[in-house]
């Protein structure tokens, strides 16, 4: 759902090292996270580390050589985001073809004079597994450090197809699979020409897989507050009706998939049950 951007350079130039660290590996449908220590320059050379998670993300701290990241994805086409950042040092991402050939992503520039850190996004699509190789400047200093995270979204919807309201079918399957569900009303919404920021009221949260809601206590009552993104090219409004926020925290975001009218919801949950279906088994 996420806009999408594509930086192509020049290849970079060949490795003229390859020694492989198989660091580590996981679980399918879980998260990944990787932290590389390179302490000392003497015997480094080009490490590799596998990934088997729908998201992840490495920290490389005195990066010195290259770094290639392996992320298996799905055997069918799907979209993979990354989002790379760095401190103390500028760094190359690229990914590398079936022939070897390295073709340039992103370059990350070292923040300047206390600047904060710029976090790079790029989503682009992909079919099994994607290869990285992330190379640091050769001046990078022991304290340095880069940041490589990434997301695999299994049913990526394109342009007018990211605004439409979700099926059925689809509704009940995000009702089980989001890492939200959230019943509450939209307060305000401030849009720009990338993402809409739509700032929610919640009378219930019913899942979250972190917690990114704010709890508030006012006359007595409890309610939840929070943030929720949409593409910036999707028209969204205030509304004095009450919804079903559903949706994937992504990049420590939380972006909205799906957000039915509670009463909609519930009178497809009922209709479903009546048909003998059996929600989230």
């Amino acid at each position: 759902m996420i806009w999408r951007k594509l930086l192509i350079l020049n290849p970079l130039s060949g490795i003229i090292l390859y020694l492989i660290l198989n660091l580590s590996n996981c679980a399918k449908d879980s998260l990944c996270r990787h932290k590389i220590w390179d302490d000392s320059k003497e015997g480094k050379g080009v490490k590799k580390i596998d990934f088997d998670c729908m998201n992840g993300d490495v920290e490389w701290t005195g990066p010195y050589g290259g770094l290639f990241v392996n992320i298996k994805g799905p055997v069918k086409e799907h979209e993979l985001c990354i989002q790379a950042s760095s401190i103390g040092t500028s760094a190359l991402v690229s990914s590398v073809s079936e022939d070897n050939q390295l073709k340039r992503l992103v370059t990350i520039l070292e923040p300047k004079n206390h600047q904060h850190v710029q976090k790079r996004t790029l989503c682009f699509p992909a079919y099994k597994d994607t290869l990285l190789f992330v190379e640091p400047d050769v001046g990078a200093f022991i304290s340095s450090k880069i940041t490589i995270e990434y997301d695999i979204e299994q049913n990526p919807r394109y342009g007018e197809d990211a605004c439409r309201p979700c099926t059925d079918e689809e509704l009940l399957y995000n009702f089980c699979s989001s890492d939200f569900v959230a019943v509450g009303k939209v307060e305000d919404i401030k849009s720009t020409p990338a993402v809409n920021i739509l700032q929610v009221s919640l009378d219930h949260v019913k899942k979250q897989s972190a917690k990114y809601f704010t709890k508030e206590t006012v006359n007595l009552e409890t309610r939840f507050t929070g943030k929720l993104y949409s593409p910036g090219q999707c028209s969204v409004s205030t509304s004095r009706s009450k919804f079903v926020f559903m949706g994937k925290i992504k990049f420590s975001r939380l972006e909205l998939k799906c957000a039915p009218t509670y009463e909609d919801f519930f009178e497809l949950q009922q209709s479903s049950k009546l048909k003998g279906a059996t929600l989230c088994t």
